[in-house]
């Protein structure tokens, strides 16, 4: 494991970004210097040869090697650390409408307009939650959302600057079923998230 901005190797147990090195790992990318040098020359203190950096995150306990996410998206806030698919856990399970596998967590620069233009503003990046719902749950939709952002901010000590909630089956997913978390982003940023419409006021 390696500290990717210091380059250096961490001890047992501690996360960091999973380097690698073999005969087997490609020379580089084809007609691409920059990448070539930003992912497969990587040097690493005390250590002789280059790296692959994989852009995991992980990290070794008895020998063996345990992945915990990508670097990409790991939400950076005040310094601290934020694991998306943590979030993500924490906002499923504060509230029984919210569907399971079915929410992104991810940061935006606090001058972005997003979406809904519900939470605070100002600079620094804020984390932002995207959780699909079934529509007959959007008249909760006030306190689902209040819900969730107590349960992030007990759990992770963390202000949530929007809990967006969306129509089922509109996050985007890989074919595997994972959540695209970038993609998720740039629908929020974009404003062309499906979100629940508010119910009316009779």
């Amino acid at each position: 494991m390696a500290d990717p901005e210091r380059h250096e190797e961490l001890p047992e147990g501690r996360t960091g970004e999973i380097w690698v090195r073999s005969a087997s790992v490609a020379k580089g990318y084809w007609r691409n210097a920059l990448a070539t040098r930003e992912t497969f020359r990587a040097t690493l203190a005390g250590h002789d040869g280059r790296f692959l950096r994989t852009g995991d995150l992980g990290f070794l306990r008895d020998g063996e090697l345990f992945v915990t996410g990508r670097l990409k998206d790991l939400i950076v806030i005040d310094g601290r650390n934020h694991y998306p698919q943590d979030l993500e856990l924490t906002a499923e399970m504060a509230h029984p409408a919210l569907r399971p596998g079915c929410t992104a967590a991810f940061s935006v620069d606090g001058n972005d307009d997003g979406e809904s233009g519900g939470g605070e503003s100002g600079g620094g990046e804020q984390a932002v939650v995207i959780a699909e719902i079934a529509p007959d749950s959007a008249a909760e939709a006030e306190k689902i959302i209040d819900v969730v952002r107590s349960g992030i901010g007990e759990a992770h000590g963390l202000s949530v600057r929007d809990v967006v909630l969306v129509q089922p089956g509109t996050i985007p997913k890989t074919s595997s079923g994972k959540i695209q978390r970038r993609a998720s982003r740039a629908a929020y940023l974009g404003g062309t998230l499906a979100v629940i419409p508010e119910p009316a006021v009779s």
